[in-house]
């Protein structure tokens, strides 16, 4: 491990006492950067009283999901899996600019009653103070299903968590930021179980193609991609197979966005 700043050990060692203060966790765990890190506590305090928890539906991308599975094992945990259908919730299909909030009610209502029912006596969200300045209706869900974010109590940053991840050699420690596929769709527009298909799809085709901070929007037939602006120039070389792998998906248009990604883009649009 490498040595940690006077501040972030600090700030280990609150996170650890947060962690302390509960017997048996259940770790919401999506195999992100922020849930990842808080496994890696979490059975570093806990032991095999730590239990990661994912969900599995259409909102998450096969290969995170694949993703998820492997680490949790790798931290020698047992993981457990909630197959869950966002589509059974009328707000999540609809679109509407509080959908992450009935989304996450919905979800996290399954994983505590089957928390419970492992007998765990708390349940952790991956959640930082960064996302408290962010648009997250999300995070009132959380709150009314009494879910504990330790990052927050421990006055974790993003950066923070970056750097506790690179202090315990994670590989998640410089993995760019991920997030529901739902977020692809402006606010407004239904949701389809095509749609969600047709964009991690369409993300894959840019994985493959060598970037790693991107997002593709759905904009009607219109596929929209964001990408950091040193992508640019190998998209313009990679164009015409970009075009024809998105136009097989389903596509009709393909464009760029010359403003870059833009984390939470759509939000704009959503409130």
């Amino acid at each position: 491990m490498n040595t940690l700043n006077k501040a972030l050990a600090g700030k280990l060692d609150s996170l650890r006492d947060v962690i302390r203060g509960y017997e048996k966790p259940c770790i919401a765990f999506s195999g992100g950067v922020d849930s990842t890190l808080l496994l890696r506590v979490a059975v570093e305090t806990r032991g095999a009283a730590a239990v990661p928890m994912t969900v599995n539906g259409s909102m998450m991308p096969r290969s995170e999901f694949g993703d998820a599975k492997a680490l949790a094992q790798s931290m020698g945990a047992s993981l457990c899996v909630l197959d869950v259908d966002v589509f059974s919730v009328p707000e999540f299909v609809e679109n509407g600019s509080q959908r992450c909030y009935y989304c996450k009610k919905n979800i996290f209502t399954q994983i505590k009653g089957h928390a419970q029912e492992l007998g765990c006596d708390v349940i952790f969200d991956g959640s930082n103070l960064d996302d408290l300045d962010d648009y997250r209706p999300g995070l009132l869900a959380l709150e009314e299903m009494m879910v504990v974010s330790p990052f927050i109590k421990a006055g974790l940053t993003k950066q923070d968590i970056r750097g506790l991840s690179a202090f315990y050699g994670l590989p998640t420690a410089d993995k760019p930021a991920m997030a529901c596929l739902a977020t692809r769709i402006p606010g407004g527009e239904p949701i389809t179980r095509k749609k969600l298909l047709m964009v991690e799809q369409g993300e894959e085709c840019l994985k493959v193609l060598g970037l790693r901070q991107y997002r593709l929007r759905y904009i009607g037939s219109m596929a929209k991609i964001e990408c950091a602006e040193e992508d640019f120039e190998l998209l313009m070389d990679r164009r015409q197979e970009l075009v024809s792998n998105l136009k097989a998906i389903g596509f009709k248009t393909v464009t760029l966005d010359l403003s870059g990604y833009q984390c939470g883009s759509m939000n704009e649009v959503k409130k």
